[in-house]
């Protein structure tokens, strides 16, 4: 079985609108990506974070935060709660450089990594946790961290066995303002 969660909180306020929202091949970029992963064969596809409503009109699970206004990790721990999986692939709504066959590539890459804690992407310009395949157990990590008041995802990242995956740098580039996209 394989689950995927689309993390689609945050304020997008450098973007200056719902990044989740943006035209991503005619859709908004959080149900294009779903439509993708689906393809791609995932069973179970949740998006995590903020305001539910605005996917009313499409057929998506959404999820609250379980722990809000605590960044990524705070997703993450969601993703990793919700599911029954061994695994949950985690990827960021702003990175819309991915494509299918780099979903397909991660997917190939679990398979190869059966010890790892985080199967991530990486690339020249460094790692992306936030398009990565998360094992469950490491909920009780971010848990840990997250009570300490710490959200770092890099941090809890270099505290894991982790292998990483690579991509080249444009797959990878988080889209923050209107000029990232173009």
């Amino acid at each position: 079985m394989l689950d995927a969660a689309i993390l689609v909180g945050g304020s997008s306020s450098r973007m200056g609108s719902d990044k989740a929202l943006l035209d991503r091949c005619g859709r908004p970029a959080a149900v294009d990506l779903h439509h993708v992963l689906v393809e791609v064969g995932f069973d179970n596809v949740t998006l995590i974070g903020g305001d539910g409503s605005r996917f009313a009109d499409h057929s998506v699970i959404h999820r609250v935060d379980t722990r809000p206004h605590q960044g990524p990790l705070g997703g993450i721990l969601t993703a990793l709660e919700a599911t029954r999986s061994e695994w949950v692939l985690i990827l960021a709504v702003d990175l819309p450089g991915v494509s299918k066959v780099d979903i397909e590539k991660m997917v190939e890459a679990r398979r190869q990594h059966p010890f790892a804690d985080i199967i991530h992407a990486s690339s020249s310009d460094g790692p992306q946790p936030l398009f990565g395949w998360w094992r469950r157990s490491t909920a009780q990590t971010i848990d840990r961290a997250l009570s300490m008041d710490r959200r770092s995802v890099r941090s809890v990242v270099g505290s894991l066995r982790t292998e990483h995956v690579e991509f080249e740098s444009a797959v990878l580039r988080n889209a923050n303002r209107p000029e990232d996209l173009g």
